[in-house]
């Protein structure tokens, strides 16, 4: 898989209706980066394919959706602890919620890894990428720590995006306290990691940090969840800002047409402004043609299809075309399809019965646990994951 390209009608979505106005626009836009980003790295399954090598030439800069990812998630982490991480026990709260949200599936997709690592190892199964299952890289991803120096993308490898996401979790009761203090403050809090990332990316002779995955992709997340929080605190001067009709709409459909055109820094810088003309939107409380399709209805379901995609296109894509291959010689164009359908009901199912009763039991055994005297309050149900 190339380090750059680090996702239907069936399942009945009638029960995940979107209840927050809030943020419609970010939350739409959630579940289109998630699918552009199941369009990106399937494409790279059916790169031998004319169609599939033309969509893997034209949608590298879908790996910038993973971005929005951390601006959605500044804003609404923003939006919903700015106040409530003023001390220890507090803090501590937050992030054992965030760790609820995120670690049961981060740990379930590990484990179907691993146990394909061990088939492989133990010669009970044939792979053609080994070397994508070292068990050395087990404690930096039972850690989230493979976002900092991995030695290459491992296991379920859009995860790295979640170690990037906690770094920034871990850091929020600091940006808060700073910004608390000052509110342009954040303004420092988004630009100077932005031009940390630059000049080490120059002198350090990288990749531009856009780029950046399992070595240094935490750091590439700092400044749009940093950019995140700062549209949240400054939402009422947003809102204020003069409308352009269609400008939204317009910037996102020709980021996603034309934005392979870019270099990867421009492509970002462009992917920031989308992601501020979608506040812009929210905080405004205006309805666009986006908000109107309603891309929000299934905006819960974006971690569960970030997650499982690459699980689901090994098994469709990988062993599924496998056993096919003998008698259908195109078997990974045609399961691509399948996979789609099978992707939409395990994330449905992944949800509903995996991810939201643990979340649920996880976070109320913590306030039993830490917090018996106090009253907790509910757990938010609409929170940004990745």
């Amino acid at each position: 898989m190339n380090d750059r390209l680090a996702l239907q009608p069936g399942p009945d979505f009638s029960s995940l209706q979107h209840d927050n106005h809030h943020t419609r626009h970010l939350d739409g836009l959630r579940i289109v980066a998630a699918s552009a980003v199941v369009v990106l790295h399937y494409a790279d399954y059916l790169k031998d394919q004319p169609a599939g090598r033309f969509m893997v030439d034209h949608s590298w800069h879908f790996n910038l959706f993973v971005d929005l990812f951390f601006v959605v998630s500044g804003f609404v982490i923003a939006r919903q602890y700015f106040d409530r991480v003023g001390d220890a026990a507090s803090t501590a709260r937050f992030l054992w919620r965030r760790i609820a949200r995120i670690y049961p599936l981060h740990l379930a997709t590990l484990a179907f890894y691993v146990a394909i690592a061990v088939a492989l190892h133990y010669g009970l199964a044939r792979g053609d990428n080994a070397a994508r299952y070292p068990f050395s890289d087990l404690p930096a991803q039972l850690l989230l720590l493979h976002a900092f120096d991995g030695a290459r993308l491992t296991f379920n490898f859009p995860s790295w995006s979640l170690s990037a996401e906690m770094f920034c979790y871990l850091l929020f009761p600091l940006v808060a306290a700073v910004a608390a203090r000052r509110k342009a403050l954040i303004i420092a809090l988004v630009v100077l990691p932005a031009i940390a990332n630059s000049l080490y990316a120059l002198l350090a002779g990288t990749e531009p940090w856009a780029d950046w995955i399992n070595k240094g992709g935490a750091f590439r997340a700092l400044p749009g969840f940093n950019l995140g929080v700062a549209c949240y605190l400054f939402r009422d001067r947003i809102a204020g800002w003069p409308v352009m009709p269609g400008l939204f709409v317009g910037s996102l459909a020709a980021f996603i047409l034309l934005g392979w055109l870019l270099s990867p820094m421009a492509a970002l810088i462009a992917f920031y402004a989308i992601a501020l003309l979608a506040i812009q939107s929210d905080c405004g409380g205006r309805s666009t043609l986006f908000s109107r399709l309603g891309f929000e209805r299934w905006s819960e379901l974006t971690y569960s299809c970030y997650m499982l995609h690459i699980p689901v296109a090994t098994v469709v894509l990988t062993f599924g075309a496998r056993l096919l291959s003998p008698a259908v010689p195109d078997a990974r164009l045609l399961l691509a399809p399948v996979a789609i359908v099978v992707l939409a009901a395990a994330s449905v199912i992944s949800l509903r019965y995996f991810e939201t009763p643990l979340r649920r039991y996880l976070t109320s055994a913590y306030d039993r646990r830490f917090a018996p005297s106090t009253a907790v309050s509910a757990i938010p149900r609409q929170e940004s994951a990745t």
